[in-house]
């Protein structure tokens, strides 16, 4: 039986010095990555990113700038441990460009746990220092939104 890819959005939000907001991952400290997240049976892309980065995040206040026009799909690599990776073969993702509302920021306090700190660096800085497995869609993503 082969795998399919999951469905999933990922959510870039951009500050006024064009930088991106990086999670560094509570499960693998220094493993810095954008939040994202699958969508659920029955949600459109757009329900799925405002609860993604709610939960992840912890703030749903936010405007989506732009949306990828295309999916970009990438493999989980070969023995990866992820509970996700025995279900699917990679994931097909939906990239979203995101602002935050004035006066609204992250609040890990009230997120799931994923992140256990956030902060804004260079759109190219993130891409050659994400998992090398990823780099390859991260690169696309940022093309695709025009972010530098």
């Amino acid at each position: 039986m082969s795998l399919e890819y999951r469905s999933c959005v990922v959510g870039v939000f951009l500050n006024e010095k064009g930088q991106v907001l990086a999670g560094e991952r509570s499960d693998a400290p220094g493993a810095w990555q954008l939040p994202q997240g699958g969508v659920e049976p029955g949600e459109s892309v757009l329900q799925a990113i405002y609860r993604e980065m709610k939960e992840e995040l912890g703030c749903d206040e936010f405007e989506v700038v732009d949306q990828g026009s295309r999916e970009i799909k990438y493999r989980f690599p070969d023995g990866l441990k992820a509970k996700v990776a025995k279900r699917y073969c990679g994931q097909s993702t939906t990239w979203f460009k995101l602002k935050f509302k004035k006066g609204s920021a992250p609040d890990l306090s009230k997120a799931d746990g994923e992140f256990q700190s956030v902060k804004w660096v260079a759109a190219s800085e993130l891409a050659s220092n994400i998992i090398e497995w990823k780099r390859e869609a991260y690169t696309e993503g940022f093309r695709a939104l025009k972010i530098k």
